[in-house]
């Protein structure tokens, strides 16, 4: 039988690095919510807090590597690409560039924080020409800070989101393991799955 509790114990740190890049690339896939997981199983000691912070780091700057390589050789075909499928594809390309260009190394910092900003900002410090390893320290310094917000999250709220979370098949709140005191939960009247 498939015990996803165990999965998640020997694979999560590959699960949440995958999840992280292949949303940095574009994909539709929320972040915050994986980085708020991974924080509380960094906060459960089921994965290791600095492989989720250094790992989701290195997933993030790669994908955004990517995008600014994208961004020098492409440049506005690329920026225009992102802007079209944005909610405001009129204005994208015209606001952000001119934000990007005043506070360049700002934007960066602030940029995981902006979801509209957060997508162009790599390939835009691309067109723009940004030096690369200028562009890796600010974009790193800002997804650190990005990463470090929602994984804190999860890890300072650990205990208590391992207590509604369902994992493994069974209702934490509910369905204590064994090897859990009486205090963190009560036991199931029937045979946890």
């Amino acid at each position: 039988m498939f015990d996803a509790q165990h999965f998640v114990a020997g694979q999560g740190i590959w699960i949440v690095l995958g999840l992280i890049f292949a949303g940095g690339l574009g994909l539709p896939l929320p972040a915050p919510p994986v980085l708020i997981a991974a924080g509380v199983l960094a906060g459960t000691g089921q994965l290791s807090l600095l492989a989720v912070l250094a790992g989701s780091l290195l997933a993030i700057v790669a994908a955004d590597l990517l995008w600014f390589q994208l961004g020098r050789w492409r440049g506005r075909r690329i920026l225009a690409l992102l802007c079209r499928i944005s909610i405001e594809p009129d204005s994208c390309v015209r606001k952000t560039e001119n934000l990007f260009a005043r506070n360049q190394t700002t934007a960066l910092l602030v940029a995981k924080f902006l979801p509209g900003l957060k997508t162009v900002a790599p390939p835009l410090a691309g067109m723009m020409e940004m030096p690369v390893l200028r562009f890796a320290l600010y974009d790193g310094l800002g997804a650190l800070l990005w990463i470090a917000a929602f994984t804190a999250l999860g890890y300072l709220f650990s205990e208590q989101a391992a207590s509604l979370a369902p994992l493994g098949g069974w209702w934490w709140s509910t369905c204590a393991p064994p090897s859990r005191s009486r205090a963190a939960g009560p036991r199931c009247a029937a045979p946890c799955r």
